[in-house]
């Protein structure tokens, strides 16, 4: 399995991370997700606050890609994985402790995705399978 370097960790700190979802007749949907963080080498997280396209696509498809990329640079990764879905727990009470210091409602979900692949996408490696 791949690994969620250093470099990539920090992009995806400071840049905005994009879900890809579709739902199972394969109709697909994008949604920017603020809260992304790195978990470890393997999994990503994010709070779902909304629940909604998202939430009901990984509902029916657990298959994700999320999308970052830093515009200046011109670099980015695309991560896939399959997500699940946690509402109770410690990686729950993380996100709804870290929205509810923002103000938020508590999330619908923590989703927590684990890393199957990352591709590349800046300028002169578009689109090269990394690990």
């Amino acid at each position: 399995m791949p690994q969620i370097s250093e470099e990539m960790k920090k992009m995806v700190d400071r840049e905005q991370c994009f879900v890809v979802t579709a739902d199972k007749t394969g109709q697909p949907s994008a949604a920017p997700k603020g809260s992304m963080l790195v978990l470890d080498e393997q999994t990503l997280a994010y709070g779902e606050l909304v629940g909604k396209k998202t939430y009901q696509n990984l509902l029916e498809n657990p298959r994700v890609a999320v999308v970052v990329t830093d515009r200046q640079a011109l670099k980015g990764y695309r991560f896939t994985g399959r997500a699940e879905l946690l509402t109770e727990g410690p990686l729950y009470d993380c996100f709804a402790e870290r929205f509810a210091q923002m103000g938020l409602p508590r999330p619908k979900a923590a989703v927590r995705i684990t890393v199957e692949e990352i591709y590349d996408l800046s300028v002169r490696n578009p689109g090269e399978k990394i690990g």
